[in-house]
């Protein structure tokens, strides 16, 4: 049996090395409309730039993934967000994880919110499946299989490598999906259980994350991908993860 090269407890950029390809920044001009705004302003200009995207089908969006999440050590595999581990990416091992869980807005896996894949990424199927459609917080049992995450009944912690990743995605989903052109007018809350309502938490712990784990160069990379091969638009919290704190105070 192949073996598994575990990455728990490190950031992917750890890994990256002097092999990590040179980081992209945005267009000149990308954020133009977005500077000097806060609060309400600045979401509803971010949410017009990154609007402008093309959108994948399902199959598309795992087809992208073998490539935003590609493991810089060896180009055939992915790496699972919540194990870290790498991965056959053409093996039945993993399968394809909404952060912002697509029953919280019913929006499914149609393209659109249930395809865009600044929030899809490769996880380990068990954990997926224990990690389901709860809202993230702090605390719960281990996970088995997944070192550093936790779980309860209605909440689940990712491991610290990946806990600003997750926060960063689901401020990228807030702003991105409004309500407009059919799709759900998705945003963070800051509690637990919010079951099929489009909305996630816990808003205070996601913003914690969000400082406690900056972009590192794995996620850098990653948004560049989707931006320069298959969507076209950022997720503006990775390039200016101060923004966060401007929308959400």
């Amino acid at each position: 049996m192949r073996r598994l090269r575990i990455l728990a407890g490190l950031s992917a950029a750890a890994i990256l090395g002097l092999s990590a390809p040179a980081l992209a920044a945005p267009p000149d001009g990308y954020y133009q409309d977005a500077e000097g705004k806060t609060g309400p302003e600045l979401k509803a200009a971010l949410h017009t730039i990154i609007s402008k995207q093309d959108t994948l089908s399902y199959d598309q969006a795992k087809d992208a993934l073998t490539k935003t999440d590609q493991d810089p050590a060896n180009q055939a595999d992915v790496i699972e967000l919540y194990t870290g581990r790498s991965v056959s990416a053409s093996g039945g091992e993993w399968n394809r994880e909404h952060v912002w869980a697509k029953s919280h807005g019913d929006f499914g896996t149609a393209p659109g919110p249930g395809t865009d894949i600044h929030h899809l990424r490769p996880s380990d199927i068990k954990v997926n499946s224990e990690r389901g459609n709860k809202d993230f917080d702090k605390g719960g049992n281990a996970v088995e299989g997944a070192p550093g995450n936790f779980t309860d009944d209605d909440s689940f912690e990712p491991r610290d490598a990946v806990k600003g990743d997750v926060a960063r995605m689901i401020f990228y989903m807030a702003v991105r999906y409004d309500g407009g052109d059919g799709a759900p007018d998705l945003e963070p809350n800051d509690k637990v259980g919010n079951g099929s309502a489009p909305a996630i938490g816990r808003l205070s712990v996601l913003k914690q994350w969000s400082e406690q784990d900056p972009p590192d160069k794995f996620e850098q990379h990653r948004n560049d991908v989707i931006f320069d091969q298959y969507q076209h638009n950022r997720n503006p919290f990775i390039d200016h993860p101060e923004w966060v704190k401007a929308i959400w105070p």
